[in-house]
């Protein structure tokens, strides 16, 4: 079963049940071009959905996958084709009692950085609003420079909100983005170890 829990911005034509007529099979087919522009499932936003006896570690995103650029060994950035722009593998210091997500300092600066602004109130630390696209819901974060390993951290309740609450685990892929429409991180777990 596919669903998808984003919307494309790419507009194209195709078939639309207003121009396609049923044949005597049952199959529909269409000579007319359909003039309507709508908002629809595209194979760029689709997403496997793997049913499995709980629902905390269901989702596994299937799309293009192609590396731009190596930030750190677990952390690559994608095409502009993919929104999932901050992707980290999962490790034991990020599932610790500390309850801390830590991102690359060049990851944090090209793709978190731009959006939050004032580095002065990053330093301090600052409230930022996730949405977790697999389960809808929404958790808030402090993100903040982690001055002693020159790195910037989601910290907070991740490990309550995120870790527990999904049932993540070492080796898993999250992904996030910043979605500029409502002012928040999406988030989603993209891969399953």
């Amino acid at each position: 079963m596919a669903v998808s829990n984003n919307i494309c911005t790419h507009l194209t034509l195709g078939k639309c049940s207003c121009t396609a007529t049923e044949t005597e099979e049952g199959d529909s087919s269409s000579n007319e071009v359909c003039t309507h522009l709508t908002l629809s499932v595209c194979q760029c936003t689709r997403a496997e959905i793997h049913v499995s006896s709980t629902k905390k570690r269901k989702h596994c995103h299937k799309g293009p996958f192609v590396a731009k650029k190596k930030a750190c060994k677990d952390l690559v950035v994608q095409d502009d084709d993919d929104p999932w722009t901050i992707k980290k593998v999962l490790k034991e210091s990020d599932l610790g009692n500390m309850s801390r997500l830590m991102l690359a300092k060049d990851l944090a600066e090209k793709s978190v950085l731009p959006v939050l602004g004032d580095a002065a109130e990053i330093e301090k630390g600052v409230s930022v609003k996730i949405w977790d696209v697999d389960t809808y819901t929404m958790h808030s974060l402090v993100f903040k420079k982690w001055v002693s390993s020159r790195c910037y951290i989601f910290m907070g309740k991740w490990v309550q909100d995120f870790v527990k609450r999904r049932g993540l685990k070492k080796g898993d892929e999250i992904g996030f983005y910043w979605d500029p429409y409502n002012s928040h991180f999406n988030f989603s777990v993209l891969r399953v170890n």
